[in-house]
């Protein structure tokens, strides 16, 4: 067992702090569409995916603003590469789940998002120009059949409509905008201003597609109105989406991006974990209808198979990506 980076271990604490914090924030975030839908009912799925996402990347603009200064904003060219491709891809991925997750079930979707495990082997593999080692592929397909244990699809039931098309299309920008997390050619670039370009750019997206496609004027600040549907967006904002990532952003250079997929893999672990109970909270909360997630045996089976999935990636680490060298250390450390 060899690890790339002496700072390996830290940050794979901090990675699977990440994936737990998304576990979570998938559930609240859930919570703030079903809300969203019941108050603006006649508007398109496209909007309310729009009008949800958009004050999350406000927010990050904001948080990273206060933390660093808006000096933070004030990025290089090659840094300006990276935000906007992981910012295109984010928004597109965001998208498309997010609608696609109006046309299909829950568990139907959490199992199709994490398709970006089986994706990023394969940027790696083009990367590098050599196949990935046998521990990568026995890897995946224990997390495939993990997940699939996990969030309880039923294969017979399982088709490509709609919602499993887009939830398919956003697993490839997923990937795309982790695998960039790592490219090599943005390895000198400052993490908080990269991420804090990212999320300026997709608020102008978000912004510009939600007013463009709201049916009615009044629909673009009638959620606003309600102090649940604002307190789940932000809650879902600093534990799903923009905390997570501005540490995923620093933290994850230091590790190869396949081991960092398996990570995020155990998202699905917490976010049930939390099922069990937070959704109901939710609901005595806001008055949803949002029941809780129950335990099986095929569901803890499941669990198993992808902590042994996780367990074997870090007996058996990946190959690093050519041109970072195997003791390269974060070029960016934390003060």
């Amino acid at each position: 067992m060899s690890n790339p980076t002496p700072r390996h271990w830290p940050a794979i604490g901090v990675l699977v702090f990440c994936a737990a914090s998304q576990g979570v924030g998938f559930i609240v975030g859930k919570a703030s569409l079903l809300t969203q839908v019941a108050l603006v009912p006649d508007e398109s799925t496209w909007f309310v995916a729009a009008q949800n996402l958009a004050p999350r990347f406000a927010i990050g603009v904001l948080l990273l603003g206060a933390i660093h200064g808006w000096s933070v904003l004030r990025l290089n060219l090659v840094e300006w590469r990276q935000a906007g491709l992981m910012a295109a891809c984010s928004f597109a991925g965001c998208m498309f789940q997010l609608d696609g997750m109006q046309f299909t079930s829950g568990s139907v979707a959490a199992f199709i998002t994490q398709f970006f495990v089986v994706l990023i082997p394969i940027w790696a593999a083009l990367t590098n120009r050599r196949w990935p080692r046998w521990p990568v592929y026995v890897s995946v397909l224990l997390v495939v059949v993990g997940l699939g244990l996990l969030v309880r699809v039923d294969w017979r039931a399982l088709h490509l409509g709609r919602g499993e098309t887009e939830l398919l299309i956003a697993a490839v920008f997923f990937s795309v905008m982790l695998f960039a997390v790592n490219w090599p050619g943005f390895a000198a670039n400052r993490p908080e201003r990269t991420a804090a370009g990212m999320f300026l750019l997709e608020t102008v997206a978000f912004v510009l597609v939600a007013v463009g496609m709201a049916g009615d004027a009044g629909s673009l600040v009638a959620p606003w109105h309600s102090w649940s549907w604002s307190l789940l967006v932000i809650t879902a904002a600093i534990i799903g989406s923009i905390g997570p990532f501005i540490l995923i952003v620093r933290w994850q250079r230091l590790v190869p991006p396949t081991e960092a997929g398996m990570i995020y893999c155990l998202g699905p672990l917490f976010s049930l974990a939390s099922g069990l109970f937070l959704p109901g909270m939710i609901s005595r909360g806001t008055g949803l209808a949002y029941a809780n997630e129950v335990i099986t045996a095929p569901i803890l089976l499941g669990g198993l198979l992808i902590l042994c999935a996780n367990v074997l990636t870090q007996l058996r680490p990946p190959r690093p990506m050519r041109g970072v060298p195997a003791t390269s250390v974060d070029p960016h450390p934390a003060q």
